[in-house]
């Protein structure tokens, strides 16, 4: 059968309905259809260095959604580091990497496998996070995701989250399941379990299908991002510190607009069932 066609009715059946009632039991219900695919968690099968490009790998459990806004390399840091597009001249880092000299050589791969080059001029800081903001020498390609990050009312749609204090900082406690990447651009899941003063923590996912595609972060993860799906999208949460924390990209949401210059763009959820 053409790859192509087999491709388009896996996606129909995962992605049968954009949204389900109930935002988490979709979620779950999108995962156990994902791993029936396929247990291969590589975004790449292959890559050369003259010229540089990546080959995407058809036989990724995760494959069908839309990993092309994810750097797939940076030059000057032997295979480390990750970025992701949140706008199409800005690429989210993650501050304490030590990048190239600017300006350094970024590369993404579009859906078809065609590879792009920019170059970072510049990096800004958020302060007091670990959120740094690359700026790209030129608007990034249509064919490139540019990811949407969560709606400020996003915990009115999670089962169970609870809010409390403990001595005097709230912490936020949860199950949201999550997509991450690592430094050889391997599919993993998790959930992120509280949100302490900006920082999500993230543990080995409690829904046991997933707890086989889960693997610990390491050095030289830092930059990778982190996913929650949301229909057949993928949203922006934040990206990699050190192992199980990230920064809540929407504590800094206001920040990071300043820097960027526009609004960052919104996932929608108002086809989900509030439970709060």
């Amino acid at each position: 059968m053409n790859v192509l066609i087999l491709l388009g009715i896996v996606s129909l059946f995962i992605f049968g309905r954009k949204v389900s009632s109930n935002w988490i039991t979709g979620i779950k219900d999108t995962l156990n259809k994902m791993m029936d695919f396929s247990t291969d968690r590589r975004l790449f099968s292959s890559w050369t260095a003259n010229p540089i490009g990546w080959t995407r790998n058809t036989q990724c459990w995760a494959r069908a959604y839309n990993w092309s806004g994810t750097a797939a390399g940076i030059m000057g840091l032997g295979g480390v580091g990750g970025g992701s597009l949140i706008s199409r001249r800005h690429v989210l880092l993650a501050d304490h990497v030590p990048y190239p000299a600017r300006p350094f050589e970024i590369f993404f791969v579009n859906r078809p496998g065609k590879t792009f080059t920019y170059k970072v001029t510049k990096i800004d800081s958020v302060p007091g996070t670990d959120i740094a903001i690359g700026t790209l020498d030129q608007d990034a390609d249509p064919s490139l995701v540019t990811y949407r990050v969560l709606p400020n009312d996003w915990a009115r749609y999670v089962q169970g989250l609870t809010i409390g204090t403990a001595m005097g900082i709230e912490v936020v406690t949860l199950r949201l399941p999550v997509l991450y990447l690592n430094q050889e651009k391997m599919v993993s899941t998790g959930d992120i379990v509280r949100l302490v003063s900006g920082a999500a923590q993230v543990e080995p996912p409690a829904f046991a299908p997933a707890q086989a595609y889960y693997q610990v972060q390491r050095g030289g993860d830092s930059g990778n991002p982190i996913f929650v799906q949301v229909g057949d999208e993928l949203v922006l949460l934040g990206a990699w510190h050190q192992i199980g924390v990230f920064p809540w990209i929407l504590t800094h949401k206001g920040a990071i607009e300043a820097i960027i210059g526009q609004k960052l763009l919104v996932a929608d959820l108002s086809g989900f069932t509030r439970v709060a």
